[in-house]
């Protein structure tokens, strides 16, 4: 099946969560606590994932079949993502997000040798075996419904990306300068903004007076995410 601009979109967010998932789990695994604070946006994704994801898609498809290929191809894909999104962040927002310094075979700390490793795995198994999966979920689907979900997800990172980075802008200075992870505590001061915004809150509560009891307890929900994190 051929893509189209929606479907690249859907490709995006699976590997975008997808990557979110993996990274919890191996970060609780090496920390031996449950971290789901990755990331600084609000939702359970990592854009830097589903860019990796959508270029593996686009570009190593047609290597599906040599597999000494499509781990080398996939690792220097993903090694340049990382390396450029590191850079990228740190330069706009003065925040180191990872570090690989003390890693062996790292270059400057922002990609390494293990990590790229995985990514070469990763690609394999995304090639291989999950490529096949979404190709299937999108031809049974109706294009319609594609295209509402690809536009609804697109609203949701938007804004989501808008209220994170208006507030890392906001509070950049409070932050730890150029810790080796700066993830957990910028998603933090996220999340404690986003108990406190009224604004949105009252504009919701006057344009729809019966979702108060809703709001409420997302704002309790938001509250309880944030003393979860700040204590992390």
């Amino acid at each position: 099946m051929k893509y189209t601009f929606y479907t690249l979109f859907l490709v995006f967010f699976i590997y975008s969560f997808l990557g979110y998932l993996v990274e919890s789990i191996c970060v609780s695994f090496n920390k031996k606590k449950i971290i789901v604070s990755r990331g600084f946006l609000i939702g359970p994704y990592l854009p830097i994932f589903g860019f990796g994801g959508l270029l593996m898609t686009l570009a190593l498809e047609k290597y599906s079949d040599d597999l000494l290929a499509l781990f080398i191809m996939s690792m220097v894909i993903c090694l340049s993502v990382e390396y450029f999104s590191s850079y990228i962040l740190e330069k706009l927002f003065k925040l180191r997000w990872w570090d690989y310094s003390e890693k062996h075979f790292n270059l400057n700390g922002r990609i390494c040798l293990d990590v790229g490793l995985m990514f070469g795995a990763a690609g394999i198994i995304s090639v291989k075996f999950i490529n096949p999966i979404i190709k299937h979920f999108f031809s049974i689907t109706p294009i319609n419904t594609l295209k509402i979900l690809a536009i609804i997800f697109a609203i949701i990172i938007s804004i989501d990306f808008i209220i994170s980075t208006k507030t890392i802008i906001k509070f950049k200075n409070s932050f730890t300068r150029y810790s080796k992870d700066s993830t957990g505590e910028v998603k933090s001061k996220v999340l404690e903004e986003l108990s406190k915004n009224s604004f949105f809150t009252k504009r919701l509560i006057n344009a729809f007076p019966n979702a108060k009891d809703k709001l409420n307890k997302y704002k309790e929900m938001c509250d309880q995410l944030y003393k979860k994190f700040k204590t992390k």
